[in-house]
């Protein structure tokens, strides 16, 4: 009885499981969904001419600048400016307590009255007494001791003016003047102050600096300034002025000035000094340009960038930066085909003009460039493009 059972549950067994085997073999398989290419933007070279530059980093220099100190003691009565104001040259900055410097002043005049006085009745005697010499009413001695005491009287004249002039200039140091055009920095004193005007222990009183124009200082690699000054004398020779050039600052090199916060270089100038010697360890020169500021955005001290041009203007093409991928040391782009598959060309970037990056070689005008979906676009894939413009 119990082997009959073990036979019968084993058959039972079987029918089930080959009624499942029959059950999932009727099942249809689902139909594959075919992935789309990936969307990218592409966009063709921007093709025009441009100049080769160069990129450097400097820093802004003011054309002048003064530390103001007093010249004369005393207590400080007024300020005229207030810290950070723009002043022209000869604008007051500071009042000093005159009334010593008057008294001074009034006494010299006074000293000044008394040795004209005393010289013209010396000269007076002299006259007299030149008259008599011949009638033997003076002897030569006694002459010549009244010349003597008109010329020692002609002299303390001299020292009488001499300090009236020194009293008029320390009384005229009273009224300290800005002697320049420019920005002046925070007063270092204020009213109720008292200052020292002493040689060598001056007391300073605030800085004055020159805003406009202002030098862009920067240190160039010597083949780049060379390159440039070659090109800037060619096209010298080759235009209606061909005469020589006695500084650098006459070959007019341009210098474009870019701040932190600028996109590009919208500041314009020339090169107006390049130093004398060569830094040996470095290879490079210490270089001055001036340009323009004439809304004093550019301050003494600030970083910037610099570019200068060298060579010919040369047909170029140029893509927007974000189209350059990096492998490595390899720079490369990705160009789609005719057929819409991506090939992966090696180029050779170099300078920004204009926002856009120039690419020496590697590149063709007709050449569909990807600049959005980089990373989609994989060497050999198909891609499914979208045409836009070249833009920074």
């Amino acid at each position: 009885m119990r082997q009959f059972a073990q036979r019968w549950f084993r058959r039972r067994s079987f029918a089930f499981g080959t009624l499942l085997v029959c059950l999932g073999c009727s099942r249809q398989t689902p139909p594959l969904v075919e992935v789309p290419p990936p969307a990218v933007t592409v966009a063709t070279p921007v093709a025009r001419e441009v100049t080769e530059c160069v990129e450097f980093t400097g820093n802004a220099v003011a054309v002048e600048m003064v530390e103001i100190k007093a010249r004369v003691s005393g207590f400080i009565t007024k300020v005229h400016f207030a810290d950070g104001q723009n002043l022209q040259a000869g604008s007051p900055l500071f009042d000093i307590d005159d009334r010593p410097y008057r008294i001074a002043r009034d006494q010299a005049a006074a000293e000044v009255a008394k040795s004209v006085a005393e010289l013209k009745e010396l000269e007076n005697e002299v006259i007299r007494n030149k008259s008599l010499l011949p009638r033997a009413a003076v002897t030569q001695e006694q002459y010549e001791i009244v010349v003597a005491r008109r010329d020692m009287s002609q002299a303390m004249l001299d020292k009488a003016r001499a300090s009236l002039a020194q009293a008029e200039l320390d009384l005229g140091f009273c009224r300290v003047e800005s002697p320049l055009t420019g920005r002046v920095s925070t007063r270092r004193v204020t009213v109720g102050d008292l200052v020292s005007g002493a040689t060598g222990s001056a007391t300073p009183l605030t800085v004055v600096v020159s805003t406009d124009p202002i030098y862009v200082v920067f240190n160039a690699d010597e083949r780049s300034l060379l390159l440039s000054r070659e090109r800037a004398i060619a096209n010298r020779r080759a235009g209606a002025a061909a005469d020589g050039w006695r500084n650098i600052k006459d070959l007019a090199i341009p210098v474009d000035v870019g701040l932190v916060t600028d996109e590009g270089y919208p500041h314009r100038g020339v090169l107006d000094f390049v130093d004398v010697a060569v830094k040996a360890a470095t290879g490079t020169v210490r270089c001055r340009a001036i340009l323009a500021n004439p809304d004093g955005l550019i301050a003494p001290g600030m970083f910037v960038r610099v570019r200068m041009p060298f060579g010919s203007a040369t047909p170029s093409l140029l893509v927007a930066d974000r189209a350059i991928g990096t492998d490595q040391s390899r720079k490369y782009v990705a160009v789609v085909g005719a057929d819409n598959r991506v090939e992966h060309r090696t180029v050779r970037p170099t300078f920004i003009d204009g926002g856009l990056r120039v690419v020496a070689d590697g590149l063709a005008a007709s050449d569909r460039v990807v600049i959005a979906g980089l990373q989609r676009a994989r060497e050999g894939a198909v891609v499914r493009p979208t045409e836009a413009p070249m833009q920074p």
